[in-house]
C-alpha cells in the first residue's frame, strides 16, 4: 500500500507510544479529467481495488495508486459497492414508509406513531396501541415522517396521535398547531397520503429542471409560508392556503405531480450517488513506472502536500 513508503514517526497516544506513517507528507494528484495519461473505467459488480489493479497492471500492488489518483481515501464509503451490499444498505437506511401530513409537531427520532380510534374537538378521544410505527426520520419542509418497524395498518385518512416516552417510562402524546384558519392547539392530525419510502418525494422540479418550493401554489402560483398549517379546502380570505399547494395536491391526489411539478424520488438520488462512483480514472500502463518512481521521490522529500498534474 502507499503508506508503506512513508517514514515512520513516533506519536504518543495517552501513555502509549506508537510507530505510524508520516501522512503529512501527503500527495495527490491535479487535472486528472484532462490528462491523458490516464482513461475511464467502470468497476465491475463486486470488484475491489486490488482487482482493478491486477486487471490493468498485471498485479494487486498497485491498488494504492488507484485509490490515489481518484482522490480515495475511505474505500469503504467512496469505493463503488457492489449492487447487492448497496441494496442492502438502502433498505437498512431507507425502508420503512413515508406518512405526508398537513402539519407536524416538533417531533425527534424515536418517537412514536399511533393511530387513533376516535377524535372530539381537538384531542384524540383514543388510541389502538397494536397500529404504530416508530419514526426513523422526519421532514418538517414536506411534512413527512418515515415510519418503521411497529405493527398494524395505516391508511389514508386515518388519524394518528404522535407520542414521546418521558424520562419516567410513561409516553405522552404531543400538541401542536393544527386547524383551519385559525390554528389551535391539538394532539391529532390526519394522514394525506402513503408510500414507500424510497419513493417519497425529495424534492419537486419542472420540466425544465426548476427546483419548486413544495408550498408553492401551482408553477406559476405564490408561495404559501411554510410555517401555515391551514388545510380546509376552500381557501381563506388571504389567500395563504396549504390545501393550494403543489405538496399538499400530490398528497390528496394519491402522489400525483400536480400543476406541472415532477417528483424527484428518495431513491433516484441514491442510485444516483450509487452510480456516479462506478467511473473512475486509471493510470495508462506504460506511464506506471516513471510515475511510481516520481511519486517515491516524493514522498522521500521533506515537501508538505506534493501535487502532481501530469500533462500528456
Amino acid at each position: 500500500m502507499l503508506f508503506d513508503n512513508y517514514e515512520k514517526i513516533k506519536y504518543t497516544i495517552g501513555n502509549k507510544e506508537v510507530t505510524i506513517s508520516d501522512i503529512f507528507r501527503n500527495i495527490s494528484f491535479k487535472d486528472v479529467e484532462l490528462s491523458n495519461a490516464f482513461y475511464d473505467y467502470y468497476i465491475e459488480d463486486g470488484e475491489t481495488p486490488e482487482l482493478v489493479s491486477i486487471k490493468i497492471y498485471g498485479t494487486s500492488s498497485y491498488s494504492w495508486l488507484i485509490l490515489l489518483v481518484n482522490s480515495i481515501a475511505d474505500r469503504k464509503n467512496d469505493w463503488f459497492e457492489s449492487q447487492e451490499h448497496f441494496t442492502r444498505k438502502r433498505d437498512l437506511n431507507y425502508g420503512g414508509d413515508a406518512f405526508y401530513f398537513s402539519a407536524l409537531p416538533d417531533l425527534t427520532v424515536g418517537d412514536i406513531m399511533i393511530k387513533a380510534t376516535g377524535v372530539s374537538g381537538n384531542n384524540a378521544t383514543g388510541v389502538t396501541a397494536n397500529i404504530y410505527r416508530h419514526i426513523a426520520d422526519f421532514d418538517p419542509m414536506l411534512r413527512k415522517v418515515r415510519g418503521i418497524e411497529g405493527t398494524g395498518v395505516f391508511a389514508a385518512n386515518d388519524n394518528v396521535v404522535f407520542a414521546r416516552k418521558q424520562s419516567n417510562g410513561l409516553v405522552d402524546p404531543i400538541t401542536f398547531d393544527n386547524q383551519a384558519e385559525t390554528p389551535v392547539e391539538t394532539d391529532y392530525t390526519n394522514i394525506l397520503f402513503i408510500e414507500p419510502y424510497i419513493e417519497s418525494v425529495q424534492y419537486f422540479y419542472t420540466s425544465s429542471n426548476v427546483v419548486l418550493n413544495p408550498y408553492r401554489a401551482g408553477t406559476t402560483g405564490y408561495n404559501v409560508d411554510t410555517n401555515t398549517t391551514y388545510t380546509d379546502a376552500t381557501p381563506g380570505i388571504t389567500g395563504n392556503n396549504f390545501a393550494r399547494t403543489i405538496l399538499y395536491k400530490y398528497g390528496i391526489c394519491g402522489g400525483v405531480g400536480y400543476a406541472g411539478a415532477n417528483k424527484f424520488e428518495i431513491g433516484t438520488d441514491l442510485f444516483n450517488k450509487y452510480t456516479d462512483k462506478q467511473k473512475i480514472k486509471v493510470l495508462r500502463p506504460e506511464y506506471l513506472s516513471s510515475v511510481v518512481t516520481l511519486i517515491k521521490t516524493a514522498i522521500d522529500s521533506d515537501e508538505v502536500g506534493k501535487t502532481f498534474k501530469i500533462l500528456i
